[in-house]
C-alpha cells in the first residue's frame, strides 16, 4: 500500500482492496482474518473488530471476502472514521 495520500481516492480499486487483504493475511497467522480500515488512513489495520456499526445513515463502506490457500480474509473499508 502506497503512503501517498493523493492515491486514496474513494472508492478504492479492486487492486487496492486486494492489497489490503494480502497485507492482512501476511500480518496474521489465523485461518480466518477480519480487518477494518478507514480509507483516510488505510495503513492502520484493526484486526478482529468487535463491533462494526455505521455511525450515520450515509456512511459509505465496502466489504469484500477473499480466500487463498485454505485461509480467508474479510476486508471492511470505511470511507471515513
Amino acid at each position: 500500500m502506497s503512503n501517498k495520500i493523493e492515491e486514496y481516492v474513494w472508492p478504492p480499486t479492486e487492486e487496492q482492496i486486494k492489497d489490503i487483504a494480502s497485507s492482512a493475511l501476511n500480518s496474521s497467522n489465523v485461518s480466518e482474518v477480519k480487518v477494518l480500515v478507514y480509507w483516510n488512513n488505510p495503513t492502520i489495520m484493526i484486526f478482529d473488530p468487535i463491533c462494526f456499526v455505521p455511525t450515520y445513515d450515509n456512511w459509505e463502506y465496502i466489504e469484500k471476502k477473499y480466500t487463498c490457500n485454505g485461509r480467508s480474509v474479510e476486508v471492511i473499508i470505511g470511507k471515513i472514521d
